[in-house]
């Protein structure tokens, strides 16, 4: 069992990060603005009875959102007995939460503009692995579908940003897969200054993302975030938990190779999410049918 019933916290994100700190982090760099169709969104979903249609029409007064939405809640992840071929459908079936979640993480791959447009490898792992992390959720008691799904599209949304910034950023994340004794953040910091974990949050925290997603963001690459002293929110260490998870069976399935931080934190990661080696075992069998 997860080791607290999952809730979505309420995070003072100015007790994080300092504003000294988010001005070093965001130094020379630009955050895309939040979109309008979001601020439609946040303002029908802030209504005391949020009408499902309503938000269905504004997802559906743009095709490409519409068709990315229909794809991603069609894939075998989100477990549906079949096709959904509308809007409102999909509306109805996943929940208003869910689906402001789902609509944010495309919005923001679009926003994402110049170089970023041409990482379709980068989109199509985080796509994946937020897939796999979704369906990881959906088999633990009260396990987060929605934010494990929203966390696995959100967490290195810095990446794609700090390869517009800095032309030498890949060599850094080259160099950092080869480091094995300390987290890519820290090369990343040295290299540049900053790292796509605090802009991931500074990101998450301008576009008003849930304040557990922004947490669980910062600290998703922190060696010790699973030590009995570590300063995280169990709700955040769920997400991240997941996470690692997803993205390690993302790796031995899709990618074809280790990855080398489930080898440091492996062991910890399922005895949060409170999985025995068969209950793991039965998890990377029905995932592996999934992803080929």
């Amino acid at each position: 069992m997860l080791p607290v019933p999952y809730t979505n916290m309420n995070i003072d994100h100015n007790l994080v990060l300092s504003q000294a700190e988010m001005d070093i982090a965001l130094k020379g760099i630009s955050i895309p603005p939040r979109p309008h169709v979001l601020v439609k969104l946040d303002n029908e979903m802030g209504k005391d009875d949020p009408d499902p249609q309503a938000i269905a029409r504004l997802i559906g007064t743009d095709v490409g959102l519409s068709a990315a939405v229909l794809k991603t809640v069609n894939s075998p992840f989100f477990g549906l007995t079949h096709k959904i071929s509308s809007v409102a459908n999909a509306v109805s079936l996943l929940g208003l939460s869910a689906a402001r979640q789902i609509v944010t993480g495309l919005v923001l791959r679009n926003s994402v503009a110049g170089q970023a447009r041409t990482l379709e490898r980068f989109w199509d792992s985080a796509e994946k692995v937020a897939g796999i992390a979704a369906y990881i959720a959906s088999t633990l008691p009260r396990g987060p579908r929605d934010d494990a799904y929203s966390f696995g599209l959100f967490r290195d949304i810095g990446i794609p940003i700090l390869m517009q910034k800095f032309a030498g950023y890949r060599d850094t994340l080259a160099l950092a897969e080869r480091i094995m004794d300390r987290p890519m953040t820290s090369v990343e910091d040295e290299h540049h200054a900053t790292n796509h974990a605090t802009l991931g949050y500074l990101i998450g925290k301008t576009w008003f993302l849930p304040p557990v997603l922004c947490e669980a963001i910062l600290h998703h690459h922190d060696q010790t975030a699973f030590a009995e002293d570590a300063a995280i929110s169990p709700q955040a260490l769920t997400l991240i938990a997941i996470c690692r998870l997803a993205e390690h069976l993302h790796d031995e399935y899709v990618r074809m190779h280790s990855n080398p931080e489930w080898e440091r934190m492996g062991s910890r990661v399922l005895d949060h999410l409170g999985l025995d080696e068969t209950e793991y075992l039965d998890l990377r069998e029905e995932l592996a049918i999934m992803v080929r």
